[in-house]
């Protein structure tokens, strides 16, 4: 069936008169659903799980552990945090209006979001940011990938289910040409795009021309940082984990490992003896083998490359596990496979100077005993979300905001800042009494104002004090200009 825009015009319009209702209700109201379905999801994992893992290709386990289970915290972190997030917050207005004022600032919804769901994790990422922006007061759109249509038909099936209006969170057609149309709509308040840097540079033209905001969670070229002092073998059981699950497909998948002198050698054995006899969790599909396939070539013909994994060509269940330097690392930046390039360093400065030739900062790694160190390190990486000794399982907490910077987007997913994100603050100013000397006040009050300024933001204790005492005088002083 081909793309009929008059119909996405009419879900969206539907979408748009059924947020204003949803809107109203009250924040705990609009959780009762979202309850429902945690509940559902627990009490049947199994029914989505196999639709997940047909369509997308990975074992049932695999899917309730890496999709449904996040889902479910999802769930249980807005019952538990949104009303309270979701409040307003009173201020009290100290500069322009002193003494005579207080504000209260809202978080109000965009009105109709609309989600480009990928199809990597389908169920995952679309849910954990329809039911934010649902909690908030928005209506969702969702729009699957062409590969994942029958995971998204199911989902927004279950939110019906649980009570969600259906025109307010409706799936639309799953065609490239939908996408194009969704993210060019004027009727689109807010964009949640989850892809590569193309296609999110391509999202960023189109909601331009109706200036419409674009929440962007973009590709990832990730690093991990084996220290001197790591405990080897968790990192080693760590990164052949990041690798294996979701055959490689993972935003935060590693696939640079920078591995200090000392412990580079231990660490090269124990990488080869996690996949020795040990494949993907589960094969890659036919794109997935077709990009590996090429990149394996690629990376033949680079200076320095050394295989740490014997590969060959079709093998879908084994991952590409290569040593190498500045060449092989530039010869892998922005695949989407199965495949870790291992380069050793001489110090910490020497991993950051190879890894920072990249522009991807979504997530990062960093095994060390040394947590302090560790925390300083994390600041240098740029890295949205950084790992420390562990890899990619992090991503799925539901309390921690999940977003990249450069290559990698911008905006957050998850947390309390992932579901601020599906609002707009509004700040209202309340002004009490009649006493309102900025309206008439002119070049006669400059003295006041000097006065105010020094007593509120004067450096020193003494010179406070001092600005307040001269407060009152020019106070007593001033009269407004007849």
């Amino acid at each position: 069936m081909s793309f009929n825009s008059s119909e996405m015009d009419a879900a969206l319009n539907r979408a748009r008169a059924a947020q204003v209702a949803w809107a109203a209700l009250p924040v705990a109201e609009r959780l009762r659903p979202i309850a429902r379905l945690r509940a559902r999801l627990a009490d049947d994992p199994i029914t989505l799980a196999e639709i997940v893992a047909a369509e997308i290709g990975k074992s049932r386990f695999e899917a309730i552990g890496s999709e449904i289970l996040p889902v479910a915290e999802a769930c249980a972190f807005l019952v538990d945090r949104a009303e309270s997030v979701l409040s307003p917050r009173r201020e009290a207005i100290r500069g322009t209006m002193p003494f005579a004022g207080h504000a209260l600032v809202r978080h109000l919804p965009f009105g109709v979001v609309a989600l480009i769901v990928p199809w990597n994790y389908p169920l995952f990422l679309c849910a954990s940011s329809a039911l934010s922006a649902l909690a908030a007061g928005n209506a969702v759109v969702l729009k699957a990938s062409p590969r994942a249509r029958k995971t998204i038909d199911a989902f927004g099936q279950w939110l019906w289910d649980a009570g969600v209006p259906r025109e307010l969170a409706p799936v639309l057609d799953s065609s490239d040409e939908a996408g194009h149309a969704l993210v060019a709509s004027p009727l689109v308040d807010k964009i949640v795009f989850t892809g590569s840097s193309k296609t999110g540079r391509a999202v960023l033209q189109a909601a331009a021309q109706n200036l419409t905001p674009v929440t962007m969670e973009l590709s990832g070229f990730d690093a991990v940082y084996v220290l001197a002092d790591a405990d080897v073998d968790l990192a080693a059981a760590a990164v052949s984990f990041g690798l294996r699950i979701n055959a490689g497909r993972t935003c935060i998948c590693p696939r640079r490992a920078f591995v200090e002198e000392p412990v580079a050698d231990s660490f090269f054995e124990k990488v080869k003896a996690r996949f020795s006899g040990k494949s993907l969790m589960f094969p890659m599909d036919t794109q997935t083998l077709r990009e590996a396939d090429a990149l394996a070539e690629r990376l033949a013909a680079t200076p320095g490359h050394a295989p740490l994994v014997e590969r060959r060509k079709g093998d879908a269940a084994c991952p590409i596990v290569v040593s190498g330097g500045p060449e092989t690392l530039a010869a892998a930046q922005g695949n989407f496979v199965p495949a870790l390039v291992v380069t050793r360093v001489n110090s910490v400065e020497h991993a950051f100077q190879l890894s920072g030739v990249s522009d991807y900062a979504l997530g990062g790694s960093i095994f060390t005993r040394d947590i302090k160190r560790a925390q300083e390190l994390a600041l240098r990486t740029g890295s949205g979300l950084v790992a420390i000794n562990e890899c990619v399982a992090p991503a799925a907490e539901a309390a921690l905001p999940f977003g990249g910077t450069g290559e990698s987007g911008y905006g957050v997913r998850g947390g309390v800042e992932g579901l601020l994100d599906m609002t707009r603050p509004q700040s209202l100013a309340f002004a009490r009494g009649k006493f309102r000397p900025h309206h008439v006040a002119q070049e006669e009050a400059e003295p006041l104002v000097k006065a105010w300024l020094r007593a509120r933001h004067g450096g020193s204790v003494l010179g406070r004090i001092k600005g307040w005492m001269d407060f009152a005088v020019e106070g007593v002083r001033w009269r407004p200009p007849e």
